[in-house]
């Protein structure tokens, strides 16, 4: 009786300091992010780009065959912001999702799942040594060299 509130919500809730500080961060999320999000390959590889469709499913173990070989996804997980982008924007899934489908895809065609690498200039190393990887980087990220080419460029922020 002593409250004097319209929806019955405390108020303490709306202001908790944990719900700020969630806030505050998810706000500065897209400000931490280096887009855009490039899906990268050598500057010769055998495709010219790939839709978000095809990426999907080469991710998810399904082979994506070119006339002089089958395209090999790599997986970047330099960065943890890398990753969830990746995760949202293309695979439109979550990371435990995207994980369950890929073993359920690997267990039936008893094959592994896409080399993992955790630094940067290896992937980038392995990228310019083979012309049938391909993988996700940073625009920051791309050589400017021209060793490497885009084949699909995702913002980070939705239009």
């Amino acid at each position: 009786m002593g409250h004097t509130m319209e929806h019955d919500f405390p108020m303490k809730f709306i202001c908790s300091p944990p719900l700020i500080l969630f806030c505050l961060g998810i706000a500065s999320l897209s400000q931490a992010m280096e887009c855009p999000l490039l899906m990268v390959a050598r500057h010769d590889a055998p495709v010219e780009q790939l839709t978000q469709k095809e990426i999907r499913r080469l991710f998810l173990g399904v082979a994506h065959k070119t006339p002089s070989g089958q395209l090999q996804p790599i997986r970047n997980t330099s960065d943890h912001m890398l990753q969830e982008v990746f995760l949202q924007k293309i695979m439109f899934m979550s990371k435990n999702t995207y994980h369950r489908a890929l073993a359920n895809h690997l267990v039936r065609k008893r094959k592994a799942g896409p080399t993992k690498y955790p630094d940067i200039d290896k992937l980038i190393k392995a990228l310019q040594d083979n012309s049938k990887l391909i993988s996700y980087i940073w625009k920051t990220n791309l050589p400017a060299d021209g060793t490497l080419k885009i084949l699909l460029s995702i913002p980070c922020k939705n239009n």
